[in-house]
Parts: C-alpha cells; sequence; structure tokens
C-alpha cells in the first residue's frame, strides 16, 4: 500500500467534501480551507510519486496505475496555480473530484508484474537524449491533458451559470458560480496553455519516436487520435479568434474535445499498437 498516496487522497476527499458543504450553505472564506488541505494532499502525493520513481528506476508515467496518479498530481498542480488567478469558489468542488477519481483509481489498480512494457524495455535508457526526452515529452502531454480538465470544467460551470440566469432560479451554485466572463475567460486561457502543451508535448513525441527506432511516425493509434485532438483543439481556437465564437457555443465544444482526450488517453491503449505504456 502506499501511504502517502492515500494519505493524499484522504486530504482530497476532505476537501471534495468542504467544498461541496461550502457550496451548498453559501458559506464565505472556505477557499482557504479548501486550498490548505488540497496543498497538504499534494505534498503527500509528490512524496508518493518521488517514491514511485526512485523504487521503479524509471520516470513513473508507464503503467495505468502510475499514469493516474501522475495526472492526478498534475490537475492538482494546475488547479493551485490558476487558484492564484481566479478565486472562484466553485471552482474545487468541480476540480477535486477529478483529482480524487484518479487518485483512487492509482490505489486500487494492481501492481505492475513487468518493470517496464516489453516494448519500452532498454528504449528509455538507449541513450542520455532519450532519458530526458521520455519525461519531458510525457509530462508535457499529461498536464495539457489537465489543463484541458480546467477548460471543461470552466465550460461547464458557464452552461451552469447561463442556465441559472435564463430562468432566473437563483440557488446557492448561483452565488457561488463565477460570473459568464470568469468562466469563459478561464475556459480560454485553459484551453490555450492545455493547446501550447499539447504541441509541445507531440513534437517531443516525435524526436523520442526516432531516438528511440528511427521513425518519427508509426501511424499508431495513440498517435492518430493525439493528432485529432489536436486538430479539434485547433478548430475551437482558431473561430473563436477569427469568428468570435465564445460563449455557449464554445463550452459545448470543449465538452466535445474533453471527451476526445479521454478516448485517447484511456481508449487506444485496448487497440494495440506502438504505445505500449500510458
Amino acid at each position: 500500500m502506499d501511504i502517502p498516496l492515500l494519505i493524499a487522497l484522504l486530504f482530497y476527499l476532505a476537501a471534495a467534501f468542504y467544498s461541496v458543504f461550502a457550496l451548498a450553505s453559501r458559506q464565505t472564506g472556505s477557499n482557504r480551507l479548501v486550498l490548505l488541505m488540497v496543498t497538504a494532499g499534494s505534498l503527500a502525493h509528490t512524496l508518493s510519486l518521488a517514491a514511485s520513481w526512485v523504487q521503479l528506476g524509471h520516470f513513473p508515467i508507464v503503467h495505468p496505475k502510475e499514469v493516474s496518479s501522475f495526472i492526478a498530481w498534475a490537475i492538482m498542480v494546475y488547479y493551485l496555480i490558476i487558484s492564484l488567478r481566479y478565486r472562484a469558489k466553485a471552482l474545487p468542488t468541480f476540480v477535486l473530484p477529478f483529482i480524487f477519481l484518479f487518485t483512487l483509481v492509482s490505489l486500487l489498480l494492481p501492481e505492475p508484474n513487468n518493470p517496464l512494457p516489453v516494448g519500452l524495455q532498454g528504449a528509455i535508457f538507449a541513450s542520455a537524449l532519450t532519458r530526458i526526452i521520455f519525461p519531458v515529452h510525457v509530462t508535457l502531454i499529461v498536464f495539457a491533458y489537465a489543463a484541458f480538465t480546467i477548460t471543461l470544467i470552466g465550460s461547464v460551470m458557464y452552461l451552469l451559470q447561463e442556465r441559472e440566469l435564463k430562468a432566473k432560479t437563483f440557488g446557492a451554485a448561483f452565488y457561488r458560480l463565477p460570473a459568464l466572463n470568469t468562466c469563459d475567460e478561464l475556459s480560454y486561457r485553459s484551453l490555450t496553455v492545455g493547446f501550447v502543451l499539447l504541441t509541445l508535448g507531440m513534437m517531443t513525441g516525435i524526436i523520442w519516436n526516432n531516438q528511440r527506432d528511427g521513425r518519427y511516425w508509426h501511424n499508431d493509434p495513440k498517435e492518430i487520435m493525439a493528432l485529432v485532438t489536436w486538430l479539434v483543439y485547433l478548430f475551437i481556437m482558431h473561430y473563436r479568434l477569427t469568428a468570435g465564437w465564445r460563449g455557449r457555443r464554445v463550452a459545448w465544444l470543449t465538452i466535445v474535445g474533453f471527451a476526445v482526450v479521454l478516448f485517447t488517453w484511456a481508449g487506444t491503449r485496448y487497440l494495440g499498437g506502438y504505445h505500449v505504456f500510458g
């Protein structure tokens, strides 16, 4: 049992429950306590990842168990960063379930039988450049997914707030959800960050492919879906910048984009191919 990760999970769970309670009861000043609990969980989570790296002997983002933990950690880090800019009281209510869920999945998944999948044995450590590029590549991709998660959350909050305003039913959520402009700005900024990170992640992945076996592209399902994901978010950004799309239309498009992200991360693993990790 990964004790530091279990401690992190308990802190995330406590923060999630408290944020939901604060949202329903319209408590003021609750974000500070939530941030303290998440920060405490982040310290334990970081310790867990560091210990895994030392114990496994490779960057802990190969097997689904490791990846789930790393994604939870990335979302948590990104949330703490944007909390410095956005004091939206409802934000942790939507973010923390993602962090908790991925952390829980990591704890529940069994330990892998082999240290590395067959397709990766010897590849990660083939050269000094390969050892550097691999963790950079996967870290960029995972943080892109974290940014897209916040993009999704900003879009969902926008749609909820818009519905409250149109129906003129001002419940507890209305008073804690950010203004429409704030939701739209949060979603767009995270979309931009995610798109840049995804672009850099794909570029480093192409370089790593070449370092691994001399080929830049393998027509692998995950490579193809990563390109599809990139094109989807490029489409959203293009029409937002050129045609002035924003608000409700972009919110729904980013929800579709996140569905593509989920399939790229989880679904393509079961289609086989070159990417036997992640």
